[in-house]
């Protein structure tokens, strides 16, 4: 049992907003994101709101797009909840991609995309070291690129007919 039950379910909430819009996380959100990591001092992980809180809490900061500095606030969070034990390093992975990606820099994991120069497909953003993305992406639990990227694209297709 989460030890906040509340705040577990006030993540879940914002999560399925999210979810149902299928866009960025709002900036009501957001900001109530902030107030949570400056609150409790550490990312909201499972032990304090449990597994659907913690996945809820990542979607939040993963679709910040709009709060750069939330998501590198979240991600270093995130990275000492990883180490402890209280997340998945497949949420660190993501999110240390798309901070990266915003600021510039080449991807670790190969999780991000972005549309072809063609616009018909989608391809990965630079990645760092890509001859070695496969061993990065197993230790943290990830599928190869090339099924990533296959699933990405069918992604891609179903919404871009």
């Amino acid at each position: 049992m989460p030890a906040d039950e509340s705040l577990r379910a006030e993540l879940v909430a914002m999560a399925e907003r999210l979810r149902l819009t299928g866009g960025e996380t709002d900036e009501r959100h957001a900001a109530r994101l902030w107030e949570i990591l400056d609150d409790y001092e550490c990312w909201p992980g499972r032990r304090l709101v449990g597994d659907d809180g913690a996945d809820a809490a990542w979607m939040l900061a993963q679709h910040a797009l709009h709060d750069p500095d939330l998501q590198r606030r979240s991600l270093e969070q995130l990275e000492i909840a990883v180490a402890g034990g209280d997340a998945p390093i497949e949420h660190y992975a993501y999110l240390l991609d798309r901070v990266r990606v915003a600021d510039g820099l080449d991807q670790l994991y190969g999780s991000q995309f972005v549309c072809s120069d063609d616009g018909r497909t989608i391809v990965p953003w630079p990645i760092e070291d890509a001859a070695h993305v496969d061993d990065r992406r197993r230790r943290c639990g990830l599928p190869p690129m090339a099924e990533h990227t296959r699933r990405m694209r069918e992604g891609f297709s179903r919404r871009h007919p």
